[in-house]
């Protein structure tokens, strides 16, 4: 009999308070920030952070209200912008370990640097050397033509053709001198930025070197080519 008792007692704990969870008020303020107490979420209401109390007035739940499309609007653009963020440090990190397997010092850098414009000199070489013979055809043209610029005929028509080859190779001239100056801004950056890699624990160098490079020395660069075309 007492037991029976105890399973009774017990049984009716559990659906009392299943009964004090049930929620019985709510309770929400208004967009003009008025609170507002009903047993049920009228529509207008839907959206509004709002707070369930049971019978005996305590907060069993409370749901904050949903975000404006302004808000919306802010979270997109500031998780856009920490993605951002995540993206270049991971781009960072990628290249700076890339400096640091490649190079041992900053005078290798300087020696890459002038091995990479190389190419780039041999081709403004080369395009120089196009030229001169169409400028001095230019020079005899307009001999023939007495002295002024031929405007037609035979003479004009090889005239304005060799404007534009001239137009041509100067614009791929431009274009190489260009290249150069990126190549030696992107050098100069990668060298400013491993001098401060290593920096900031320059007693490790020699360890890192040998980590980094698995105990091989790099590869020899070639020696640097002087003078600036």
């Amino acid at each position: 009999m007492l037991t029976h008792t105890r399973r009774l007692f017990g049984l009716l704990l559990i659906f009392g308070s299943c009964a004090a969870a049930h929620a019985e008020i709510y309770k929400w303020k208004d967009a003009q920030g008025e609170t507002h107490y009903s047993n049920t979420m009228p529509p207008q209401a839907a959206g509004l952070a709002n707070t369930e109390l049971n019978k005996r007035g305590l907060v069993i739940k409370e749901q904050q209200a949903a975000p404006t499309l302004q808000q919306r609007l802010n979270n997109e653009a500031e998780q856009a912008r920490l993605a951002t963020e995540r993206e270049a440090l991971t781009e960072q990190k990628r290249h700076d370990t890339a400096l640091l397997n490649t190079y041992t010092t900053p005078a290798e850098i300087d020696l890459a640097r002038e091995r990479n414009l190389v190419q780039t000199r041999l081709v403004i070489t080369g395009t120089n050397a196009r030229l001169t013979p169409l400028r001095e055809a230019q020079t005899r043209l307009i001999k023939q033509a007495g002295g002024k610029i031929p405007d037609k005929g035979a003479l004009a028509a090889e005239y304005q053709n060799n404007e534009k080859h001239i137009a041509l190779l100067n614009d791929i001239i431009a274009q190489k001198y260009k290249e150069m100056e990126q190549t030696r801004s992107k050098f100069d950056a990668d060298k400013a930025r491993f001098i401060t890699l290593t920096a900031k624990n320059p007693g490790s160098m020699d360890a890192m070197q040998g980590n980094l490079h698995g105990g091989k020395p790099n590869a020899q660069f070639p020696p640097p080519v002087t003078g600036k075309p």
